[in-house]
């Protein structure tokens, strides 16, 4: 089992990115727009949800779109993300 995952899905800003793509594929500039972070933070998250083997890529022209190979850790990681808060109460 890859540790990574447990990492990935715990971390808030990619909580956030998991969830801007729970609705279709999307390109770095989108999830820009979308989620409200820098270039930098996206990128970086991106790959480290990537390394974990949760989402994956698809070069369209110039660009590359980011997609959800496994739809059910967007409900994980909110699962987790609410637990915290929970916790922290």
């Amino acid at each position: 089992m890859k540790t990574d995952v447990y990492t990935a899905i715990s971390n808030p800003v990619r909580i956030k990115l998991l969830m801007c793509l729970s609705d279709r594929p999307k390109n770095v500039a989108e999830l820009i727009r979308t989620c409200g972070l820098s270039q930098s933070a996206v990128s970086q998250h991106l790959s480290k949800l990537k390394k974990a083997g949760i989402l994956g890529t698809k070069k369209e022209g110039k660009y590359i779109f980011y997609k959800l190979l496994y739809p059910e850790a967007v409900e994980i990681a909110l699962k987790v993300e609410n637990l915290s808060k929970e916790i922290e109460k």
